[in-house]
């Protein structure tokens, strides 16, 4: 199946983040994981700033990596378990509270580091 991954860039973004966060990864260990730059993993879960082409080399490598199905990001993804999860501040359509925004941040910043140390 080929897919143009592009075309769904806001889903995907949605969805990634959604995994990444029921997986435990941070965008560090997602980075190291797949291969990808971490600023790359931003842009993705940014739904911008990447090229058609570059973008579906990307996903295709995340979903390589982790052996998943081509339209695995593509199609909502399902949380069975009553865990909520949250949105880094700059996934697509999310707003916080700045004290919030802060502390999250800074959590997302201490796994950041924390990975640096996982093999």
């Amino acid at each position: 199946m080929n897919l143009n991954f592009f075309d769904h860039r806001e889903t995907i973004a949605k969805n990634l983040v959604t995994f990444i966060r029921k997986k435990g990864y941070s965008k560090l260990s997602l980075s190291k994981l797949s291969d990808i730059s971490r600023p790359t993993i931003d842009q993705i879960m940014k739904g911008r700033g990447l090229e058609s082409e570059q973008y579906n080399k990307q996903i295709e490598k995340i979903n390589k990596t982790f052996d998943l199905p081509d339209n695995y990001f593509i199609n909502p993804l399902i949380s069975t378990s009553p865990t909520t999860y949250t949105c880094p501040n700059d996934c697509v359509g999310s707003e916080r509270y700045s004290q919030i925004k802060e502390l999250l941040d800074s959590l997302d910043n201490i796994l950041d580091i924390y990975s640096l140390y996982l093999k």
